[in-house]
């Protein structure tokens, strides 16, 4: 996936300021007792510190330059650190491990690149192929809230820790329920020069009541749904959505 590949070098610098996930999927993982793989894993903002804590875990990305970013920080970590940890380049729609976790998780709004219908329904029947019997799925996506969706069009932008400045310009398609979303990565210069880079994501958008039917279908069961990684309960104006699923067992 060339637009993944391309965004890898800012990916840190742009979205690494967003750590409130850590503490909670520390947690989950240490619950599961068991090995622990990451979907849609990029460059190990949250595998790392997994990895760090002792857990086995296998990160699965589509996109091999992230995976050589991960792959690049990983080789700084000490040798007990980088024992803990597989790496996969492959479709999270189509892959199947040979082994079983205990843990698979999905963070950051990371399912969302799946835009249509098939598409998830196909990550989630491979991710039950591999998930263990009595083993947890944790998906988290951001929560929609129409007076925002409604919007046709915003733009955003931070100071990244580079002192680059991300640059967020996103379309809607309401009948569609996908969001283009432009990342322009600027920085500037000693003599004044601006140098940019600008990547272009399309993202869907997941409604409660339509996740907890897709996990349904898939042949999970909710256990909990929060509103947050601090684990506050969900509510339309919660601003994300973190499903704790279990795969129903299987009838024959």
């Amino acid at each position: 996936m060339p637009e993944y590949d391309s965004y890898a070098p800012f990916y840190d610098t742009s979205h690494g300021g967003t750590p409130d996930d850590i503490p909670f999927f520390t947690e989950l993982t240490r619950e599961a007792n068991g090995p622990v793989c990451e979907l849609a894993c990029g460059t190990g903002r949250i595998l790392i510190p997994l990895a760090r804590a002792g857990i086995d875990v296998t990160g699965l990305d589509i996109s091999q330059g992230m995976l050589d970013v991960l792959q690049g920080k990983l080789d700084k970590e000490p040798r007990d650190v980088q024992s803990h940890v597989a790496l996969k380049c492959a479709d999270m729609r189509d892959y199947h491990f040979s082994q079983k976790f205990k843990l698979v998780f999905c963070a950051f709004n990371s399912f969302l690149h799946l835009l249509t219908t098939d598409d998830q329904l196909a990550c989630l029947a491979c991710v039950r192929e591999y998930l263990a019997d009595d083993g947890v799925l944790c998906i988290g996506v951001f929560a929609p809230f129409h007076d925002l969706l409604a919007r046709r069009a915003d733009t955003d932008e931070q100071l990244c820790p580079d002192n680059a400045i991300a640059r967020y310009f996103t379309t809607r398609n309401q009948a569609e329920q996908t969001m283009e979303l432009a990342i322009a990565h600027e920085t500037t210069d000693a003599d004044g020069t601006v140098h940019r880079h600008t990547t272009r994501f399309t993202l869907c958008w997941i409604h409660h009541r339509e996740m907890h039917l897709l996990l349904r279908l898939a042949g999970y069961k909710v256990e909990k749904v929060y509103g947050g990684y601090d684990k506050r309960p969900y509510d339309y104006v919660s601003g994300r959505q973190v499903f704790v699923a279990r795969p129903l067992p299987a009838t024959h």
